[in-house]
């Protein structure tokens, strides 16, 4: 009888709309950022204008055009047809080398400063921008480790006077060594042995945390759906010894077939881990969050009221969670949002547990609150 009840609350469920709009969300989101992560623009298109023909021009233009990574470049002759692209926004940034970049190396190499700069030209600030200039960086440290070496080592064999012949043969001799493969391999906390080579794309990183996110929205809206209910009286007839085991089943079935679209969202996105791992931690994190869910609506008491403070929930949680960016201050604070314990857990037993304590904790409020109003 009691499982009926159940069934019969699933079945209810597929009739609204709103739940079916809520579970469309999971596909459709996963599609979106899969076909923007693998369009023509990658993560940004940058345009690049390289005017000179030195050593680290060539070098610069040569790391570009065969190892593009994750960004799309375009190659300009004209500055200032760049500088237009970027203001009408057909560029993310612009990338403007000076016309001797070798010299350019040289200054900086010797006296830590220099007049010519590669300029990066951009609308606005950003996250892809950091990371843009990061690249570049990366790109242009070649030839700056270039030329330290022949700096140092010309101090110690030449005393710092090499002829012609001499710094060529330094540089040949520094060109000839070049390194193969990848230097760093991936391995995680929880299995660092087995190495992995991730190649996932920096869009579809944080689709992890969005789903999350996601989840706590649908549990504070089975929250509604309960106080809902609880109005048009479906709960006079349906008693249980444990009034809170009863509510608990009632959320864990809204809960379950969204916690089923979480994971296969999570493999459609290619960030998940092992099916068991993702299975254990999921319903951790939905426990924690079907205790939370029913705190919040305890006290709160309405939909109206709960319709205030979920965009505020939701907000405080991507902030204090590593759903975009880990902000490594103020750790006790982010320690209070169960997605941040579950982002984590993924890697680190550590983080399991202390989701499962946080969980436990929130029911033992729950079941006080609870006893309390009753």
């Amino acid at each position: 009888m009691i499982l009926t009840r159940y069934l019969l609350l699933l079945k209810r469920l597929f009739k609204k709309k709103s739940y079916i709009v809520m579970l469309a969300i999971v596909p459709l989101m996963v599609l979106a950022l899969k076909g923007v992560s693998h369009g023509d623009a990658g993560l940004m298109t940058i345009g690049v204008y390289i005017p000179g023909d030195d050593y680290a021009s060539s070098a610069l233009k040569e790391s570009i055009e065969t190892t593009p990574g994750s960004f799309r470049y375009i190659f300009y002759d004209d500055s200032e047809k760049l500088i237009a692209d970027v203001k009408s926004q057909q560029l993310s940034e612009g990338w403007i080398c000076p016309d001797n970049l070798d010299e350019s190396v040289e200054n900086i190499v010797a006296s830590g400063q220099t007049d010519e700069k590669i300029e990066i030209i951009i609308r606005e600030q950003g996250l892809s921008h950091l990371l843009g200039r990061e690249v570049l960086n990366s790109r242009v440290y070649e030839s700056l480790a270039r030329q330290m070496a022949s700096i140092y080592i010309s101090g110690k064999l030449y005393k710092g006077d090499p002829t012609e012949e001499q710094r060529e043969k330094i540089l040949d001799t520094f060109d000839s060594y070049e390194i193969n493969g990848n230097l760093f391999e991936l391995g995680y906390l929880d299995d660092y042995q087995n190495k992995n080579n991730d190649d996932t794309n920096y869009i579809m990183m944080p689709l992890r945390g969005i789903l999350a996110l996601w989840l706590l929205t649908l549990s504070i809206a089975a929250s509604m759906y309960y106080i809902e209910d609880d109005k048009n009286g479906l709960f006079i007839w349906w008693k249980a010894p444990i009034s809170v085991a009863r509510d608990f089943f009632y959320y864990g079935v809204i809960m379950l077939i969204p916690t089923i679209m979480v994971l296969v969202g999570l493999k459609m996105g290619g960030v998940n881990t092992s099916l068991s791992r993702e299975i254990l931690t999921i319903i951790i994190y939905d426990f924690t969050l079907i205790c939370l869910a029913s705190i919040l609506r305890e006290i709160v008491g309405s939909i109206k009221g709960l319709g205030i403070i979920t965009p505020i929930l939701i907000m405080a949680t991507a902030l204090l969670s590593p759903v975009f960016i880990d902000i490594k201050a103020g750790r006790t604070f982010q320690k209070i949002c169960p997605t941040f314990h579950y982002l984590y857990s993924i890697h680190d037993d550590y983080y399991l547990k202390t989701l499962m304590l946080f969980g436990i904790a929130l029911l033992i409020i729950w079941n006080i609150i609870h006893k309390i109003r009753k």
